[in-house]
């Protein structure tokens, strides 16, 4: 069985596990403590998740390359259209406002002395930004089958609240509608992030059973 090698609340790797939930395509979600896990080196250099681990010693990376090679093994399913390419850039869209609310949110965990206040700015206003050229685009993207790009937009959306990175509602009010009922969805709802608290593993074999530490993801 494939492994994904996940955190609890990591949008790019949430997105890869709603992927695989959304097309029934069996999966193992396994949660490690990333910033331990020597054992990824192997298989990712990067040390990032997601990592979706295919057998023992092949592994698939980034989040868009997961959710590509799982989309090939059920086609039919048509969740990411053929050389589409609005929602190919609505799909790029949503996954740079992972990767700047995360890196926010990293920002504002340092001690309030270490803060880079200009960056925390540049990040809202692109936050701010994209949020708004979404909802500009709410036509398409609130309604409908799921596609990538709309399971990308809610999976941002629920990683901004979680963190409370930004209170966008106000500013997208026909995204904040959509949502409510968007996460609904079987594969979003059953999916949704979460904080940890430590463990230890009782299994030598990091694959198997990875330890976990205090620290917790962004």
């Amino acid at each position: 069985m494939m492994i994904l090698l996940n955190g609890p609340n990591t949008p790019f790797g949430r997105l890869a596990w709603v992927t695989a939930l959304h097309l029934k395509i069996e999966v193992e979600n396994r949660v490690i403590d990333v910033y331990s896990a020597e054992f990824l080196d192997a298989l990712n250099p990067l040390r990032q998740i997601p990592t979706l681990v295919l057998d023992g010693n092949r592994a698939l990376f980034d989040s868009r390359v997961i959710c590509r090679y799982l989309h090939s093994l059920r086609p039919e399913v048509d969740l990411i259209p053929a050389s589409d390419w609005a929602v190919e850039t609505r799909w790029s869209l949503a996954v740079g406002l992972m990767e700047t609310s995360v890196s926010r949110t990293m920002e504002m965990r340092r001690q309030v002395s270490e803060r880079n206040l200009t960056a925390v700015a540049k990040h809202d206003q692109r936050i701010a930004r994209t949020i708004g050229a979404l909802e500009a685009q709410a036509e398409e993207i609130c309604g409908g089958n799921a596609r990538i790009d709309r399971l990308a937009v809610a999976v941002a959306l629920e990683y901004i609240d979680f963190r409370a990175v930004s209170d966008w509602r106000g500013s997208a009010p026909r995204l904040a509608r959509w949502l409510e009922s968007e996460t609904e969805r079987p594969s979003l709802s059953s999916s949704r992030p979460y904080d940890i608290a430590p463990r230890t593993a009782g299994d030598k074999n990091p694959i198997s059973s990875p330890p976990m530490s205090g620290k917790t993801p962004p």
